[in-house]
């Protein structure tokens, strides 16, 4: 038909992602079990209770996951869209779109969490804040900011862009006809999406200058 060869040009398998994986309660979820213990551990650290060889190991690990998670999102998230994209008869951008969404809580949670550990780390073995400790604090805000609000924002936003374009063929709800809604929806969730890979990219930056500086000590 004319609207499945509209959607396979867009890329578009023509299923829309599954209602679970709009739920946004994955997001407190995650943050809680990986956050709390990691929270735990950070004061631990800056009670004094952990040795100084201890510390600079968890600040390391931490941030080392936090770089390398994010290294691998940058590279290989792309090449994943382009694949789903290109095989649209059978994956489509809403194949890559539910895994994001399935993924996202808990890669948000877990890098906050080394981010976390990094900054505590980091200052139990320091007598004065410097550039390392700005640069964890940075990374530690950036990735707090997708946590609790650009993730669950894109994830919402995800999956109603794709209940709009199933709903041209099947809805009858005018709003969701409507392309001018769509076309709203698409550059609502672009945008929030955007702001979002950008705190990724500043967090990236943040745990490299980390690393950079303790690198120096």
């Amino acid at each position: 038909t004319h609207n499945a060869l509209a959607a396979a040009d867009e890329g578009l398998s023509g299923h829309p992602i599954p209602a679970e994986y709009g739920d946004t309660a994955p997001f407190l979820k995650l943050g809680a079990i990986y956050g709390l213990p990691s929270l735990l551990m950070f004061c631990l650290m800056l009670a004094g209770m952990c040795s100084a060889s201890t510390c600079k190991l968890v600040a390391l690990i931490g941030a080392s996951y936090a770089f390398g998670s994010n290294i691998w999102l940058l590279r290989y998230g792309p090449r994943m869209f382009k694949v789903c994209s290109k095989e649209s008869s059978w994956l489509g951008k809403e194949a890559f779109s539910t895994i994001q969404a399935a993924c996202f809580p808990e890669y948000f949670a877990l890098q906050t969490s080394g981010c976390l550990l990094a900054l505590g780390g980091h200052l139990a073995v320091t007598d004065e804040p410097g550039l390392g400790a700005y640069a964890a604090a940075g990374a530690l805000f950036f990735a707090l900011i997708n946590l609790a609000a650009l993730g669950p924002k894109t994830t919402l936003l995800m999956v109603k862009l794709y209940e709009a374009s199933d709903a041209s063929q099947s809805s009858s709800d005018p709003l969701l006809d409507s392309a001018e809604a769509r076309k709203a929806v698409k550059k609502k969730f672009g945008m929030v999406h955007g702001i979002s890979m950008l705190m990724d990219l500043f967090n990236l930056v943040c745990v490299l200058v980390f690393l950079y500086a303790v690198s120096r000590e």
